[in-house]
């Protein structure tokens, strides 16, 4: 379940709720001392902390108990919780599902300036990285891809298809091509993992270098589904190109990244 929904309504009651992680120790005056709740803003900022350490704890989508027990658990009104959960998804900790409940998000993957792939990426983030292959075909490059690659129109190319996984879950709709002149043997099984890894430790190939373009986009139909995010959603198209340290592109990509959990820090100087 990946649509996030800002109603206050935080879903039905259900007893099932996993509350192991959370600190359940009140908000009331005994344990913060009567001046921290002279203001609401002081409530809601504390249980807004309070619920941060404790979402540290929990898992990717494991539910949080809803609004109610949350003001109950911690002695504080429905419009503080309510408050507390709002700033909480507005940092991307949390999300809410119309009907169902709260949820812990997923950690977004921030790609920065430095050449990194994108298993590396998320490793940082503390997912197990994965790819799940849905095609891979040669094909003739047509004047697109060619100028991409830098071989002339009509040469054999692998194409590679592949969703790109974090802890089981989809993150980026991935389409790599490569040379097969250049790859004539490209083992499938090496498909799973990082194709940048992939090559350096089978081919000896090393990526040094690489242009990225980076656009807004709406995801739709089969795309939407594979993604796992509702028909329309937000994602980043990120077109790249890579070159070893001779200068030779070694491959050109597209890859479009759910604009829910990835995004790109830069640095930009003048």
């Amino acid at each position: 379940m990946t649509v996030e929904d800002r109603r206050s309504d935080d879903g039905p009651e259900t007893d099932s709720l996993n509350t192991d992680s959370l600190n359940t120790d009140s908000l009331g005056t005994d344990s913060l001392g009567t001046d921290s709740f002279e203001a609401d803003s002081f409530k809601h900022e504390t249980l807004r902390r309070r619920l941060q350490a404790d979402i540290a704890r929990m898992r990717p989508d494991e539910a949080l108990p809803t609004e109610r027990r949350l003001a109950e658990r911690y002695d504080v009104s429905r419009a503080t919780a309510r408050r507390a959960l709002q700033a909480l998804r507005e940092d991307g900790l949390i999300r809410s599902v119309r009907g169902v409940g709260t949820f812990v998000s997923h950690p977004h993957v921030t790609k920065t300036s430095t050449l990194t792939s994108f298993s590396e990426d998320l490793r940082s983030r503390g997912y197990r990285p994965s790819a799940e292959l849905l095609a891979a075909e040669v094909v003739e490059a047509d004047l697109h891809h060619s100028t991409a690659l830098g071989v002339d129109p009509g040469t054999p190319l692998h194409r590679i298809e592949r969703l790109r996984l974090g802890d089981g879950f989809p993150i980026c709709l991935e389409t790599v091509y490569l040379s097969a002149e250049r790859f004539p043997d490209l083992d499938e099984s090496l498909l799973k993992g990082s194709l940048s890894e992939a090559l350096q430790n089978t081919q000896g190939v090393r990526v040094v270098r690489a242009t990225q373009q980076i656009r807004a986009v709406n995801v739709t139909g089969r795309k939407a589904r594979l993604l796992g995010v509702k028909e329309g959603s937000a994602a980043l198209l990120v077109r790249r190109t890579a070159f070893d340290g001779t200068g030779h592109v070694v491959e050109y990509g597209e890859s479009l990244c759910r604009g829910d959990l990835y995004e790109f820090s830069l640095v930009v100087t003048k």
